[in-house]
């Protein structure tokens, strides 16, 4: 068996992207939590209900769109109940819990939203090119084919 080793350049080429994608990153979460003390995962769960699920979905849905476990979600769920962002229930007609998004819940995404948009906008789109767009596009779509 050959062992494969990535050469100078092409290790820093995966840093630099790496880097360049936590730096973004980073600095959207950073504005969301100042502007809104909504956590990451908190976005995530809020959006997903109201994206996927018209405001509710089932547990285990909402932990599979987020490539979570079941465990990890069912945790952040019981801190977010806590503080009015959800609510879960049980379904009748099986073993499932449903996950919904409260009155709460929505204000705190409406909020959010758009300081996601503008920190998307400011530290990401703004740096690009026509020609960037076009390549990072090509890119996705063939490592769409990975997953």
């Amino acid at each position: 068996m050959e062992k494969f080793e990535l050469n100078e350049a092409e290790m820093r080429i995966w840093h630099m992207w790496k880097g360049s994608f936590q730096t973004i990153f980073g600095r959207v979460i950073k504005e969301l939590t100042e502007s809104t003390g909504l956590s990451e995962a908190d976005y995530g769960v809020l959006d997903r209900l109201a994206l996927l699920g018209n405001g509710d979905l089932r547990q285990q849905e909402l932990a599979d769109s987020m490539d979570w476990e079941k465990s990890r979600l069912s945790h952040h769920l019981t801190r977010m109940e806590k503080r009015g962002l959800v609510t879960r229930r049980p379904i009748d007609t099986d073993r499932g819990v449903q996950v919904i998004i409260t009155s709460a819940g929505q204000l705190a995404l409406d909020e959010a939203r758009p300081i996601v948009s503008k920190a998307i906008q400011k530290f990401f789109l703004d740096q690009l090119t026509d020609q960037d767009i076009e390549s990072i596009t090509k890119l996705a779509e063939r490592a769409k084919a990975y997953s």
